[in-house]
């Protein structure tokens, strides 16, 4: 996982979350370690963030495009560390837990491809927060689209 150098200096959180994350590349345990490596924060901005996803052939089902458990995978990593850009009256410490997650597969993203995750948080509140990502291919295309809503765990640590 990466982060661009501006990105980082302006949300030091996020970027200790992806170094955390990054420490973890070698030696993969968790699921979510299978895509780790692929992914790059290009862009960071109040309440949005966005990806780019290196799409390679084992991220991919038999017809040669974005299997739809990656897809789930990358949107639900990318939009949980949105949270971590928002700039309104309540922040989270944590990037909480998953409680709903929908996605809509409108177009396929074949390996030896780049796709651009853009995350908008939508809201932050006391104890929900709700994540909207859309995935476009490198022409531009709306491939997919994810709902995410999650719950804040801070005071139960």
């Amino acid at each position: 996982m990466k982060i661009t150098p501006e990105a980082a200096a302006k949300y030091p959180d996020l970027d200790d979350l992806v170094k955390l994350y990054s420490r973890r590349n070698q030696q993969a345990i968790f699921w979510e370690d299978q895509v780790h490596a692929h992914l790059s924060i290009v862009d960071a901005q109040p309440n949005k963030l966005v990806w780019e996803f290196d799409v390679e052939e084992k991220h991919c089902n038999q017809l040669g495009n974005m299997h739809g458990g990656c897809v789930a995978t990358i949107i639900d990593i990318c939009s949980s560390f949105a949270i971590l850009v928002f700039e309104g009256k309540r922040k989270w410490k944590l990037i909480g837990v998953s409680t709903d997650l929908g996605v809509s597969y409108m177009r396929g993203i074949p390996a030896g491809r780049k796709a651009r995750l853009e995350c908008d948080v939508q809201r932050v509140g006391k104890t929900l927060a709700n994540i909207y990502t859309k995935v476009y291919d490198e022409a531009g295309n709306l491939c997919y689209a994810g709902s995410h809503t999650k719950y804040c765990i801070d005071a139960n640590l």
